[in-house]
């Protein structure tokens, strides 16, 4: 399921960035998934830090330097290819973020061997996991503490196979119940 790319667009109704999507990063060579892993992980990093309460000023010091590094990797990335979609930022629907779970995980398999492990997307991933599971009033997604990037894509399957779960118990059934009886025409019904 890795759904189409769509084009978030501004207020003014300008396109401002393409949303990639789990076909798109397959194709990523294993340069570009590391620079990308790298991106994301200095994004999950700061909104971890941005969903604490800020207490002091060398709180808020921290949450601004996690951004400035974010937002200097980020725009070294997208400079290289500006065309190229990335991921959206905080999905909060268990669809949503299981597909948003598919798309790094493959961003995460193009990484070469190695690379340095994503500790704060594995961070947003169970949080954002947690705040549906409490909206939900579900149980909450398993989770290990990845030590590599092996451990960190085995954490994104467990959240994809949780919300996948989440998905398809909030679907409706579509086969009738076995002894219900439904109305067929006036006064005449069905068992």
């Amino acid at each position: 399921m890795s759904g189409r790319i769509t084009s978030v667009t501004s207020r003014k109704g300008q396109a401002t960035v393409t949303q990639m999507k789990e076909s798109d990063a397959v194709r990523l060579t294993p340069a570009r998934a590391a620079e990308l892993t790298q991106v994301l992980d200095l994004q999950a990093q700061w909104e971890n830090l941005r969903s604490q309460d800020i207490g002091s000023t060398a709180q808020l010091q921290s949450l601004q330097k996690a951004f400035e590094a974010y937002r200097g990797c980020q725009a070294a990335y997208t400079a290289r290819n500006p065309s190229e979609p990335v991921p959206e930022m905080s999905p909060t629907r268990p669809a949503r973020l299981g597909i948003w779970c598919r798309t790094v995980r493959a961003v995460m398999r193009r990484t070469p061997e190695g690379s340095e492990c994503p500790i704060h997307v594995v961070t947003k991933v169970n949080r954002l996991a947690d705040q549906i599971a409490e909206r939900t009033k579900t149980d909450p997604a398993g989770r290990e503490s990845p030590t590599d990037m092996r451990t960190a894509i085995l954490q994104l399957d467990t959240v994809i196979a949780w919300c996948d779960g989440l998905e398809t118990a909030a679907r409706p059934s579509q086969a009738p119940e076995v002894g219900v009886a439904y109305e067929v025409g006036a006064g005449s019904s069905v068992s």
